[in-house]
């Protein structure tokens, strides 16, 4: 039996997809925006509508006669160092070679646009998983879903702010300052690759907690999951971001907790939140990264010029 081939997708074929895709019904992978992604690549297609600005997309399809077995569609994040893999779709409960072709054809499509490192996020204990790490990716950690309680708070006062892209840099301080090391080097070992992830999260509102110079904690709340970063060791900071995200019930019905949040997770149930499941980040790094050697100023002896 020959090797799939996993092929990018034209605009054309994607909408000619997207009425196909009831047919898909098995999802590996199954975040917020790849069917707006899809919906938006078939429009253009048309011609028929104008669209806002959206990221760069890729879709890749294993083709089965005028059907497919498999898609994929991942996305450019934020600063272009990072890719994520935000949907993958089977025509088959299980079928690893579609999905091994899928994951290995969109590393390579990735790295031909620039990308650096190619993320996934897939079910804990997904029947798929040893395909998916056939192609080079590797899970380094893990999110903790957690529903919001029936009953929400509703303060309206809170100690949080809007924050925006000047508070970035701060973010960042706050990241490296909260995240165990060993996390961060597989995550963002750089500035750039944090942008990626952060931009990953997928969040349209975002809110900091100012504290002695510093950024103490953050909040972004998407469409469906709220993300949080925090420095535990500030009194009353879980309660205080918890409180902001019961206060934005409808917006969303998760909280998305990593697996060194404990404390946040213990308060959070402690509230009244309960366990979804846990999905597994994984990522393929595409370029390898060489730290610059140190330099060191060299003594120059002067002598005097011959006459």
């Amino acid at each position: 039996m020959s090797e799939l081939r996993a092929d990018c997708l034209s605009p054309i074929d994607t909408a000619t997809l997207w009425p196909q895709l009831g047919r898909l019904c098995t999802e590996v992978v199954a975040t917020r925006s790849a069917e707006h992604l899809l919906l938006n690549s078939a429009l253009a297609a048309t011609g028929l509508a104008n669209l806002a600005r959206m990221p760069r997309t890729v879709v890749l399809g294993v083709k089965r006669g005028l059907g497919y077995r498999g898609v994929l569609v991942a996305r450019e994040l934020d600063g272009g160092a990072g890719w994520e893999a935000i949907s993958l779709r089977l025509a088959r409960p299980q079928d690893d070679d579609t999905v091994s072709a899928l994951a290995g054809a969109v590393a390579a499509e990735v790295a031909r646009r620039g990308g650096r490192t190619l993320y996934m996020r897939i079910p804990h204990g997904s029947v798929h998983i040893d395909a998916i790490r056939k192609t080079g990716l590797t899970a380094y950690g893990e999110e903790h879903l957690l529903a919001m309680p029936g009953h929400h708070s509703h303060a309206r006062q809170t100690m949080f702010r809007p924050g925006g892209r000047n508070d970035r840099q701060a973010i960042f301080r706050l990241y490296c300052r909260v995240v165990p090391e060993n996390v961060r080097r597989q995550e963002a070992p750089t500035q750039q690759d944090w942008r990626a992830l952060h931009g990953s999260y997928d969040c349209d509102r975002e809110y900091v907690l100012d504290g002695g110079g510093a950024v103490d904690a953050w909040v972004g709340i998407g469409p469906r999951e709220a993300y949080v970063l925090a420095d535990g060791a500030v009194e009353g900071v879980h309660d205080a971001l918890l409180d902001l995200i019961e206060a934005h019930d409808g917006r969303h019905a998760t909280l998305v907790a990593t697996q060194y949040q404990f404390d946040l997770q213990r308060r959070a149930e402690e509230r009244g939140y309960t366990a979804l499941g846990t999905r597994l980040i994984c990522a393929r790094r595409l370029a390898a990264l060489h730290t610059l050697k140190e330099v060191a100023a060299a003594g120059i002896e002067t002598a005097p010029l011959p006459n």
